[in-house]
């Protein structure tokens, strides 16, 4: 009944953010829908398999990064089954809201593969870590070199600046709770105490009884991170890698369709794509549903409304809808995504959790405790 209920949540988002992309299309498209259909079906296929293969080197990358930790840390796990667990993570992260159920999904394959669950946790944790401190580094760089463009009307300076703010908060305010004891305290004791009070929190104690434990994690792994300055350097270079590949799909989207574009203009392409990563990056309706579109074509909107309509059109199906069709191929074949997978994307899975609090008290027996 339970994983009944788990896959009726999951087909329920998947046709949330079909119907939300949808109405995106639509609003976006109106009356073009014929000249659209028309552009999508001449697209130039030397131009889409250029997308197919940036794509195929992003997963791949990001399936090298999580290889290059688990070794870091004695694990000697191939980098087939580093490609599971992270298209794992993919999959969970597009059908689940602000992408909540993919840490857990790949714990959960972690744990299928031989690594503890703790182990595990901090795996993801460092990945975490350096992706944010990648995301905003790059994506600041990108709107600083290419302000005239980023700043150039009122929607793309919102979506900038709502990016960088939100990634910023969240990262630094992880960073802040882990190294201020009056931080942490305010946020476990008095914020989500005010959650509970409104019911918004149902287990006061189990809610910040994880979170302290979460900070602490967060704490140690990041301590032990920047001491291992060969592995973050790594991780952090594939990052960067992987966003840049990632950042041209735009362009070669707009070249598929015939726009006048030269090489030149490819850093100007490289900085809007990066605004739109940053503004996706916590959305909070799956797969970041309606905000992709919307705000592709706010940035790219001087493509003319016809090709901007079928680049996003184009560049949404290859950054979204090829990785989940790709994740859930893979999650469906793989034997390590076998049994509980859809209660440990949904954190119910009660092994992954009783391993993960015996792994905790043997680590640290006054975990639960304010620091």
């Amino acid at each position: 009944m339970g994983k009944c209920k788990a896959i009726g949540k999951y087909i329920l988002n998947f046709l949330i953010i079909l119907a939300i992309g949808a109405l995106a299309i639509y609003l976006t498209v109106g009356k073009e829908f014929g000249s659209v259909l028309e552009a999508v079906r001449s697209a130039k296929l030397q131009f889409l398999a250029i997308m197919l293969g940036v794509m195929a080197l992003y997963y791949l990358i990001d399936s090298f990064i999580l290889y290059l930790i688990c070794k870091a840390r004695g694990y000697r796990l191939k980098l087939k089954q580093t490609f599971v667990t992270n298209m794992t993570g993919v999959l969970f992260s597009d059908l689940t809201p602000s992408a909540t159920g993919g840490q857990f999904a790949q714990v959960y394959v972690f744990h299928n593969q031989g690594i503890h669950v703790g182990q595990a946790s901090g795996i993801l944790t460092i990945v975490f870590i350096t992706y944010q401190i990648v995301i905003i580094s790059y994506a600041t760089i990108a709107m600083l070199i290419n302000a005239s463009v980023i700043f150039q009307n009122r929607q793309s300076i919102w979506i900038a600046v709502i990016g960088f703010v939100v990634n910023i908060v969240i990262t630094g305010g992880f960073f802040l709770v882990t190294k201020s004891a009056k931080a942490h305290d305010f946020f476990v004791v008095k914020f989500i105490g005010f959650l509970s009070k409104i019911k918004l929190v149902k287990n006061y104690e189990k809610t910040s009884a994880e979170v302290r434990e979460a900070f602490r994690e967060f704490r140690d792994e990041s301590a032990q991170l920047f001491s291992q300055k060969k592995l973050f350097l790594e991780v952090c270079l594939c990052h960067v890698v992987k966003l840049t590949f990632f950042y041209t799909l735009p362009f070669f989207a707009a070249m598929s369709l015939g726009a006048p574009l030269s090489v030149s203009e490819l850093p100007k392409y490289i900085s809007l794509a990066a605004a739109i990563s940053l503004f996706n990056t916590f959305m909070p309706l799956p797969g970041a549903s309606g905000g992709s579109e919307a705000s592709f074509v706010m940035l790219f909107g001087f493509l003319g409304k016809t090709i901007v309509s079928t680049a996003m059109i184009i560049w949404r199906v290859f950054t979204f809808y090829l990785g989940l069709l790709l994740s859930l191929i893979t999650v469906a074949f793989a034997k390590e995504t076998k049994g509980g997978i859809m209660k440990a994307a949904s954190g119910k899975d009660q092994e992954i959790e009783q391993e993960l609090e015996q792994e905790t008290e043997e680590v640290n027996p006054q975990a639960g405790s304010a620091e």
